[in-house]
């Protein structure tokens, strides 16, 4: 998808019904769901037909979260509706800041500390400031042409690495950074990524040299919708092959900091 799509694409996942699903499917998934997380992930089935993986993303961000600790939510100015929604239902204390290249497109006081504009590779915070990172669908992004966003953003796949190395270093030991990408056939769609094996291996490896890494996959089907998968099985798989409004597998992981 080049540049100029970011708009309609975004358009296309606002739209107030599928978000209200959206919020309705993943509040379900915890109410219904046996889960001891990252352990154990039981998605009710079916759950979430037709709908892009923010379903279940909600799912694991709900049930990585503890009253009272200290959240970064990264890519917080363009969240969907149903992911303020997700806020919304934490119980308190909620302590969470998010950071973006860009301004909120709505009112961030009301759910956040603190709203900070700047890039993930290079941030304002202390070293070990947050118990836990939220990275959602937002990694494929960095690095990548990100001009529809903030016009003259740098084209640059290093950004990654260094967002990486600066999302390690404001992760507090003993903290859990919750990271997810769509996930399958290797894409190149100008304002983001589909990951593959390789890719995401990279980043794994460089992970695991700070503490424990749990790998989750997931993909979409028009009759279970969202389930649990095995890696192998989604190497073929490409973003839009689902047309549930985005992707049609999702990669998670979910790192403990132990050094």
């Amino acid at each position: 998808m080049t540049r100029p799509g970011i708009r309609p694409f975004l358009r296309s996942l606002l739209g107030l019904d599928l978000q209200s699903r959206i919020t309705r499917e993943f509040e379900r998934a915890v109410r219904e769901g046996d889960h001891s997380f990252p352990d154990r992930i039981d998605l009710p089935s079916p759950l979430g037909r037709g709908m892009p993986e923010r379903v279940v993303e909600l799912l694991l961000a709900r049930l990585s979260y503890q009253p009272g600790v200290k959240v970064l939510d990264i890519g917080h100015a363009n969240t969907m509706a149903c992911h303020r929604d997700m806020i919304r239902s934490l119980p308190g204390p909620r302590r969470l800041t998010g950071i973006d290249i860009a301004d909120p497109v709505y009112d961030a006081s009301a759910l956040y500390e603190d709203s900070v504009r700047a890039s993930i590779d290079s941030t304002p915070f202390a070293a070990g400031e947050f118990d836990l990172i939220w990275c959602i669908s937002s990694f494929e992004h960095f690095g990548m042409d990100n001009s529809g966003y903030r016009p003259g953003s740098t084209v640059d796949e290093r950004i990654a690495d260094a967002a990486l190395a600066e999302i390690v270093r404001v992760l507090a030991p003993g903290g859990t950074l919750l990271l997810t990408v769509p996930y399958g056939r290797f894409e190149n769609h100008g304002w983001f990524r589909n990951f593959d094996e390789k890719l995401l291996g990279r980043f794994v490896g460089r992970l695991r040299a700070i503490g424990s890494v749990r790998e989750l996959y997931f993909a979409h089907d028009a009759s279970g919708g969202w389930r649990a998968a095995e890696p192998a099985s989604l190497r073929d798989v490409g973003y839009r092959d689902q047309r549930n409004a985005g992707a049609a597998a999702l990669a998670a992981l979910v790192v403990r900091k132990e050094r």
